[in-house]
């Protein structure tokens, strides 16, 4: 049987130093009302900052109610907490109950009873705990109080409070307390939108903010540890608010660099956040494109049924069913091949849509849907804010969604008869002929169109000159089509007119020696005429009276416009570095149709040309016209330009990231040579030697070295690392205390020993330690220079230039043995 192992005592040495640990840790977090105060106040300003970066979330003053009834409660249950010592678990169990009893009023608040919660409003607040992050980056923004979406930042910034009070009041590492805030900011950009407002502002002010009371804590905390040893109190200005203030400093300098670098490398106006790659649960790729329909509404059966009563609309207003900017040579759709586009995301809308930036003028419409049913919303202008009124109102409201970039509204579901709803818009200002034609083609981004007939770029060349400016084309094309075309739907004794817009029809319809067809093929063509032109664009379905064709029109009683089946129509919208997007109508008016032997066929002729270009400057069909030189457009860059320009504003980026974190070390270690510059330029011998002296003294400090402030030169190099230190003491001694002046090659000769015994000093030591020493503090913060006192005075520390502390006028050398 073997003996028990025996336990090997533990040092007296070692006990001790645990001892002091435990005690110096104790005393750190010692409850007084300075700690309680300056730390709870200083948590509630990061907090706040913090908060910023949730603004665009919600933009709504229901943000700033639950802002602070969470502050509030988090901040009191940490203090109880930290007065009357609770474990963890008791604070834990006390902020569920505060976010149970606070929570609804707060988050919910069309759930609560006044200030006291309901059980449906505790229903939804605890389900929006696990299910509103999805919907929050699932619908558009700002969502104010809309249903439970103010949970996740009211349960993220309780216990975010109570987290970061608690460590701020009871915590031995009070800087700690800065954590919290830095991740609620984080998760307020991730949830945020895609467009750049002020995060980055808001991001260098916490970081500051954070990195001074950092600085002024760990000041303070030393200062007390330096008090409760030496027995005494120790200047609060040069302990703790001096250096506080350098800290500061340096930060802020950082902080300019930061600005400076975002406005020479600003970052793009989109960024990726958890909204740009969740997957939305509207795909408008799963239903008919509303163009393939057209035709329904010209049938006898629908044509004069009423399909909207809108109240309020403008003078020829356009009520607009959907918009469609992805052509595939079959059909114009919505939502990009691969619903990758921006016309392909929806979300849904729970307050408003951001409308700024947008010049025109704001109407207030009331829509009733009598015969029109479908998945796409009739809208007008762009939305700015929908009020669904009808029995069906919370579950249409809960199943809207909106794409701000085409101004397209659906329902999953369906709208049907009975639906109705208010609508606050902004119609847009639209240009003149004479300012269309001066117009240059935007930037927007639309899917390119494929499968695109050769009869277009044909028309295009023989409609337009040649020389004229890219709007005055457009311009050119439009009146082509209005001035040759003739409407015919194909339905009752209609002149034969083939319904769609595939690749073959628009041949057709542009090739024929009488251009027939109604405005489905005409928009259709349109749209593909300013592709081929370069602007962007797109077909938009819609309502207006009389369809645009000028055959009849929506009948108007007491205000309210009663839209049928004939009015419906369809439009182009181009994208124009001017104005924007901009509504134009290609669609001919009503008339009557010749017959063909009547006609003189005058076939579209491309321009004779002497001498044919060559096979290489020949395009191929499938793709569109390059964009002419009237445009002014720069030429297509290098390959390695691009590359260059592409990965320029990520190297600045790093550059100035590295330049960001280098700059505080930067900075110790210019100010210590300035410091050294300054002692080996001293205008006299021995003020040189006393400077090389402080030199070598310095340089222990840094090392790690400790040396008392009234230490002197021997006692300061005994047990000193290194070799040469007691040469240098006695040198020095020599030539301060000494019986005669020193001469300037006794100086050399102390600063090349000083070089010597500084280099002894790093030898062995690894790269880390030696940028460790490099950047210590240490020797600029270090205790005060021993002080030689003489008849006239104490010198100042640095004073290099001062006479000898000894020296006396007619006083006899007593080395010489004379008297």
């Amino acid at each position: 049987m073997s003996a028990p192992p025996v336990a090997t005592p533990t040092p007296p040495a070692e006990r001790a130093r645990r001892s002091t640990r435990r005690s110096d840790r104790r005393d750190a977090r010692r409850l007084v009302p300075f700690r309680l105060a300056g730390g709870t106040l200083v948590v509630w300003l990061l907090l706040a900052i913090a908060s910023v970066s949730w603004w665009p979330v919600y933009r709504d003053d229901s943000m700033i109610v639950a802002a602070v009834t969470a502050i509030a409660f988090g901040t009191l249950v940490a203090l109880v907490g930290a007065v009357l010592r609770l474990p963890l678990v008791v604070v834990a169990i006390a902020t569920v109950a505060a976010f149970t009893l606070a929570g609804v009023p707060a988050a919910v608040p069309g759930q609560a009873n006044g200030v006291l919660p309901t059980g449906p409003g505790l229903l939804a607040l605890f389900a929006g705990v696990a299910l509103g992050w999805k919907q929050l980056v699932t619908i558009s923004l700002p969502v104010g109080s809309y249903e439970a979406l103010l949970v996740p930042y009211f349960v993220t910034l309780l216990v975010a409070t109570v987290t970061a009070v608690s460590v701020a009041t009871r915590a031995s590492r009070q800087e700690l307390a800065s954590i919290p805030a830095l991740v609620l900011f984080a998760i307020g950009v991730v949830v945020g939108p895609s467009r750049l407002d002020t995060s980055i502002v808001t991001a260098v002010v916490l970081v500051a903010v954070a990195l001074v009371w950092a600085l002024t804590v760990r000041h303070a905390r030393r200062a007390v540890a330096v008090a409760t040893t030496i027995g005494s109190s120790v200047p609060i200005a040069r302990s703790v608010v001096r250096p506080a203030l350098v800290g500061t400093g340096t930060i802020v300098a950082a902080a300019v660099v930061a600005t400076g670098l975002g406005l020479v490398a600003p970052p793009s106006n989109e960024r990726t956040v958890a909204r740009t790659d969740v997957v939305k649960p509207f795909d408008p790729r799963d239903y008919v494109s509303p163009l393939s329909g057209f035709r329904a509404y010209e049938e006898q059966s629908a044509a004069d049924t009423a399909q909207l009563r809108v109240t309020g609309l403008p003078e020829n207003g356009f009520v607009r069913i959907a918009t469609l900017d992805t052509y595939d040579g079959v059909v114009y759709r919505v939502g990009g091949a691969d619903g990758s586009s921006s016309s392909g995301t929806f979300e849904r809308v729970p307050t408003s849509v951001d409308v700024r930036g947008v010049d025109g003028t704001t109407v207030r419409v009331g829509v009733t849907v009598d015969g029109y049913s479908g998945v796409w919303l009739p809208t007008v202008g762009d939305l700015e804010r929908v009020d669904f009124t009808g029995t069906d109102a919370d579950d249409e409201r809960g199943s809207f969604f909106y794409n701000g970039s085409t101004q397209t509204g659906a329902v999953v579901g369906g709208v049907r008869e009975g639906t109705s709803y208010d609508l606050t818009a902004v119609v847009p200002d639209q240009p003149t002929d004479e300012q269309l034609a001066a117009a240059r083609p935007g930037s927007a981004a639309v899917p390119t169109a494929r499968d695109v007939p050769d009869a277009v770029r044909e028309t295009v060349e023989a409609t337009t000159d040649a020389d004229a400016t890219s709007g005055a084309k457009l311009v050119a094309v439009i009146q082509a089509l209005k001035r040759n075309g003739y409407v015919s739907h194909g339905v009752g004794d209609d002149r034969m007119s083939r319904s769609g817009h595939g690749a073959d029809r628009i041949q057709e319809l542009l090739t024929s020696p009488l251009m027939i067809g109604d405005q489905e093929q005409y928009a259709a063509a349109a749209a593909l005429m300013a592709d081929e032109l370069g602007f962007p664009a797109r077909v938009v379905m819609g309502f207006t009276a009389g369809g645009d064709s000028g055959s009849g029109g929506a009948s108007a009683s007491g205000g309210t416009t009663t839209f049928r089946g004939s009015d419906v129509t369809a439009r182009i919208e181009v994208d124009t570095a001017q104005w924007g997007w901009v509504m134009l109508n290609p669609n001919p008016s009503v008339r009557e149709i010749p017959n063909e032997q009547q006609q003189t066929p005058q076939p579209v002729t491309r321009p004779e040309t002497v001498v044919p270009p060559p096979p290489v400057d020949q395009q191929d069909q499938d793709q569109q016209a390059p964009p002419q030189s009237d445009r002014n457009t720069p030429p297509v860059q290098p390959l390695w330009l691009q590359i260059l320009l592409a990965a320029l504003p990520w190297v600045v980026g790093a550059l100035g990231l590295i330049a960001l974190v280098l700059l505080p070390f930067g900075v110790i270690v210019l100010l210590k040579r300035v410091r050294r510059r300054r002692r080996r330029r001293a205008p006299t011998p021995r003020g040189r030697i006393v400077g090389a002296w402080d030199e070598y003294r310095d340089a222990l400090l840094d090392r790690g070295h400790d040396v008392a402030g009234s230490a002197t030169r021997r006692e300061t190099v005994a047990g000193a690392p290194g070799e040469g230190g007691t040469g240098l003491a006695a040198l020095a001694d020599r030539a301060v205390f000494g019986p005669s002046d020193v001469d300037q090659a006794a100086a050399d000769r102390m600063w090349s020993a000083t070089d010597d015994a500084v280099g002894t000093l790093r030898a062995g030591r690894t790269r880390r330690d030696r940028f460790r020493t490099a950047v210590s503090l240490r020797s600029l913060r270090g205790p005060g220079r021993p002080r030689a006192t003489t008849g006239q005075g104490s010198a100042r520390r640095g004073d290099y230039d001062g006479r000898r502390p000894d020296e006396r006028r007619g006083r006899p050398s007593e080395d010489r043995g004379r008297p």
